[in-house]
């Protein structure tokens, strides 16, 4: 029988009995179901194997039997959910849940940390949010940045551990002219499609993120041969291979324009391959043609949990803090936290830190696998087109006003030692802005009340904290706060009419250099940092290249002129399961994937 139609002979049997245990017969049950006898006694030991039944059966005239039904309707529809999640078939489990799809929560929680099932390792990750961007080329997040690095490569790439350039897809290189380089690619390296890589996707590739302006000097991009590239560029710069190691460089095929849902489902060269990719969870796959050495992990699956990006208001927070505690112990279920793997930006510090997921985060006393200040960290930028920052003299008010040691001092104090104040975005440089008197930007005899506008990306767990404790201490100052959430290509395009930017950044190895790349080929910062002076970001520009200014004097500018304002760095952690083996937390708050692997027990 077919697991649907005993599903309906199980539901009709439920209608009629219910939960409760009854005194039956066989035959009464066959006339139930209007089966024979014989019949009835294969769908009571179909459903009693599937522990959807308690079947005591008595022998002779005039006894017996007992009969409890032990699923209610839900629990039946969870439990072919269940099966069909542990047979990684995601959209079929939520669509069989149709219009209960909060069901869907509870069954997740179950699947979270490892499983080794004939050998195939499986990782399984929390997460706050989905992930329908894996473009290369696009604006990208932290957490997106560091899924492209594992579904792509690009020419060269970066060694994380010495931070120096090393060859990716293009096995050697060399300079010809002061202008012109030469590229070897390597010779049978696959797409996961199957189709073999050739010179035509890397001229495509470079030809599209010559547009981007860190690869504006790039004239003309050519093949040279089956396996080689050329590439002439308008200006020198001898950092050519570490700038074709960034993400904007990743090769993609040469038709990936055409391609259908190419943003959700990529397809690259990478050591992982993207197979689902949903409102519910993110499923990679080792690439088993990779060029490289092959990914211990064979899958990992990244589960999205909407509800974390969701926060009390602060007042709350700081009422109900000590209170949540307790609370979550009775509602969360039974979770071994030992074989979970999770990151700090899962999730925010306040459900953290309150135990609101203690069931698969642990306690928040717990020990971290790995714990370090985070490369990077939250900011305010002003904006250089709004009329209130004209002047330094209203910078430093804001400054003055919305200092990182102000915001502390308000942050709710179990989260307090996971956030550091800072004067710049890499814990090893400090920067203050320049000594000048401070000034409002708002004319006190005006007869409304001041509003500034600030805006942020959309889904982050922190930003609303954040803004609630600066639109508190303005409206001390007799100033209105008001907040505008974007899309994350809108936030770093720049793409609003506003006062403030609200953002946060973490830099991969090599820190320095990405901090440089982020200044000058973002969109949302090239418009301020320079106070909107597009002959200065071109000097820059041009200086970056020939290396003549670097990163640190670049961040130097922007902060002591007070047009970028740094506020915190964040400590970073990651817990994993003891049989996780070379798991590592990366600059990105991740690990990589195809290094770790699942240690069996003995």
């Amino acid at each position: 029988m077919s697991g649907r139609r005993l599903e309906q002979q199980y539901l009709k049997l439920l209608s009629q009995f219910g939960l409760l245990e009854v005194a039956t017969t066989l035959q009464e049950l066959a006339d139930q179901l209007c089966c024979t006898r014989r019949h009835m006694r294969s769908l009571l030991t179909q459903m009693y194997s599937l522990g959807w039944i308690n079947w005591q059966a008595e022998a002779g005239r005039g006894r017996r039997s007992y009969l409890q039904l032990l699923r209610n309707e839900h629990q039946l529809l969870s439990d072919k959910a269940d099966k069909l999640l542990d047979a990684g078939c995601f959209s079929e489990a939520i669509e069989l849940l149709g219009e209960e799809k909060q069901l869907i929560a509870p069954l997740l929680r179950a699947k979270l940390g490892y499983s080794i099932r004939a050998d195939h390792q499986t990782l399984r990750v929390p997460y706050y949010r989905t992930m329908p961007n894996l473009y290369p080329g696009t604006p990208l997040r932290r957490s997106e940045l560091h899924l492209v690095r594992q579904i792509f490569n690009g020419l060269t790439r970066i060694n994380e551990e010495k931070g120096e350039v090393e060859a990716d897809l293009a096995h050697h290189w060399r300079t010809l002219e002061p202008l012109h380089w030469r590229f070897y690619l390597r010779p049978a390296v696959q797409f996961h499609d199957g189709r073999e890589l050739c010179a035509a996707d890397v001229v495509a590739s470079l030809t599209r993120c010559a547009q981007l302006p860190l690869y504006s000097h790039i004239g003309q991009i050519s093949q040279f041969g089956t396996l080689g590239v050329d590439i002439q560029l308008t200006e020198v710069d001898n950092h050519l291979p570490l700038l074709l190691s960034n993400i904007e460089a990743m090769i993609l095929p040469a038709d990936h324009a055409s391609r259908i849902a190419f943003a959700a489902k990529p397809i690259g060269t990478g050591p992982y391959c993207v197979a689902e990719n949903d409102d519910w969870h993110l499923r990679l796959k080792a690439f088993d043609h990779y060029f490289g050495l092959r990914a211990l992990l064979d899958e990992v699956e990244i589960l999205m949990w909407p509800e974390l990006s969701v926060s009390q208001p602060l007042d709350k927070q700081q009422n109900h803090l000590l209170k949540s505690v307790t609370d979550s112990a009775k509602h969360t279920p039974e979770i071994s936290t030992d074989t979970a793997t999770w990151l700090s930006s899962s999730l925010s510090d306040v459900d953290y830190a309150a135990g609101l997921v203690a069931g698969f985060t642990g306690k928040p006393s717990d020990v971290f696998s790995e714990m370090f200040l985070e490369k990077g960290g939250y900011f305010l930028l002003c904006d250089s087109r709004s009329s209130f920052w004209q002047g330094i003299e209203q910078r430093r008010w804001l400054r003055e006003k919305v200092s990182p040691h102000v915001l502390l001092r308000q942050l709710v104090e179990p989260i307090r030692h996971f956030w550091v104040p800072t004067g710049s975005l890499l814990p090893t440089w400090f920067h203050c802005m320049m000594p000048c008197n401070s000034e409002s930007p708002f004319q006190l005899e005006q007869n409304t009340k001041p509003v500034l506008r600030l805006a942020y990306h959309k889904q982050h767990p922190e930003y609303h904290m954040l803004t609630v404790l600066m639109a508190n201490v303005l409206a001390l100052e007799g100033v209105e706060l008001e907040t505008v959430a974007l899309t994350y290509t809108d936030w770093a395009d720049g793409n609003a009419d506003v006062d403030l930017w609200l953002g946060t950044v973490n830099f991969a190895v090599p820190e320095a250099w990405n901090v440089g790349c982020w200044l000058l080929g973002t969109p949302l910062l090239r418009q301020s940092i320079s106070g909107g002076d597009i002959a200065q970001l071109n000097d820059w520009m041009t200086k970056w290249r020939n290396n003549t200014i670097n990163a640190e004097e670049l961040m130097r500018f922007a902060t002591t002129s007070g047009w970028l304002q740094p506020l915190f760095h964040h400590w970073m952690r990651l817990k994993g399961p003891e049989q996780a083996k070379g798991i590592h937390l990366n600059n990105l708050g991740w690990f990589d994937f195809k290094s770790t692997w699942i240690e069996p027990e003995l």
